[in-house]
């Protein structure tokens, strides 16, 4: 073979071998492409929340403070606060010996009655026997019946007295209305009261299940879904979940704000919830049709602030603006701007330049 011959071979070889293999550029290239992951625009139903606030109160008629129905002076408080309380147990006492005297005067005063009138009954029955035999005249049978009449009378009147004085004794004995728990203590022992609603001895509610009345908008108040169990965590006590429901939607609005109230029943079986605390929790709302939706970490502010995303065709990502619609934690609704099955990218989509060439994280 002559040397022309040879050198034409090896040139051939070095142009195939080239065409066969990707140039160390390129390469190079594919490499220092930015990584990215995707998600594809899809359609799903967004489980709405409102952000509802207020302070737990004590279900209705149960929640009571409790006052001395008569005056005196405070001779025990027989529970502490936090102390559990049945039904009619007894939790504070007004020292009862005035009220004790008066009932004693009082059965005296029914024992007399009780003497005078079986007096009458036989001075009664002996005038009429008199009368009968003629010995007797009839104006002192009349006055007879009368003076029986009279000690009858003075016998009920009495026993009326003698009740009051039991009823008095009784009050001086403060006794819970319902189960609950001692949550406040306002007088101590020695401590006078006058008898009046005005000082309360005692607080006791049940709060195995508390209320939160919350303000919602008039515009969402249709969108509350009542008579649900939800559960929700708070920032209170956060590592416990809780379990509630909407009891009831109250029928008027506050025409200065045009919010609406919700009643919330919360279960509080544990005593975590304290009476009168400030509560935070999410609403949930009624669900609606499904959305087109994106994870919200796909959202990219430009730089006026408005959101984006980055539309993944090939191996290039093109940023589109979008109008976003409902937002939860996790997912964005898109009114416009991408369509269901479309690409956009999650993470590492900061800086990117238009029409960047970007891998996809496996």
């Amino acid at each position: 073979m002559t040397k022309a011959k040879i050198m034409i071979l090896s040139a051939s070889l070095a142009v195939l071998a080239g065409c066969g293999k990707p140039s160390a550029g390129k390469e190079k290239a594919d490499d220092n492409a930015p990584e990215v992951t995707v998600a594809k625009v899809s359609r799903q139903v967004i489980q709405q929340s409102l952000l509802v606030s207020g302070n737990l109160a004590a279900l209705p008629n149960r929640d009571a403070k409790l006052a001395a129905l008569v005056a005196g002076r405070i001779k025990a408080v027989l529970v502490n606060e936090g102390e559990r309380v049945a039904p009619d147990q007894a939790v504070a006492e007004i020292d009862p010996s005035s009220y004790s005297e008066q009932l004693r005067q009082a059965d005296a005063a029914v024992a007399q009655a009780r003497a005078n009138l079986e007096n009458a009954k036989l001075s009664a029955t002996r005038n009429e026997d008199l009368l009968q035999r003629g010995i007797a005249a009839r104006k002192e049978v009349e006055d007879a019946r009368t003076q029986l009449a009279v000690n009858q009378a003075a016998l009920q009147q009495a026993e009326a007295g003698a009740a009051t004085a039991r009823t008095q004794v009784g009050r001086t004995t403060i006794r819970a209305p319902f189960e609950g728990t001692a949550v406040h203590r306002f007088l101590g022992v020695g401590e006078q009261v006058d008898g009046t609603g005005s000082q309360p001895v005692l607080e006791v509610a049940n709060i195995d299940t508390l209320e939160l009345l919350g303000t919602v908008p008039a515009s969402r108040l249709s969108e509350v879904r009542t008579s649900e169990n939800f559960s929700f965590k708070t920032e209170s006590i956060p590592e416990v979940e809780f379990t509630g429901h909407v009891v009831a939607v109250l029928p008027a609005v506050d025409p200065a704000t045009n919010n609406g109230t919700v009643r919330i029943r919360i279960n509080n079986q544990k005593h975590l919830l304290k009476l009168g605390m400030f509560l935070t929790l999410p609403l949930p709302l009624k669900q609606g049709q499904p959305k087109l939706v994106v994870p919200r970490q796909s959202i990219y502010p430009d730089e006026s602030g408005e959101p984006h995303v980055y539309k993944l065709t090939g191996d290039q990502a093109e940023s589109v603006a979008v109008e976003v619609g409902i937002q939860t934690k996790d997912l964005a609704e898109i009114v416009s701007g991408v369509n269901e099955g479309d690409q956009v990218i999650v993470s590492g989509g900061y800086g990117l330049p238009e029409k960047t060439k970007v891998r996809v994280k496996q």
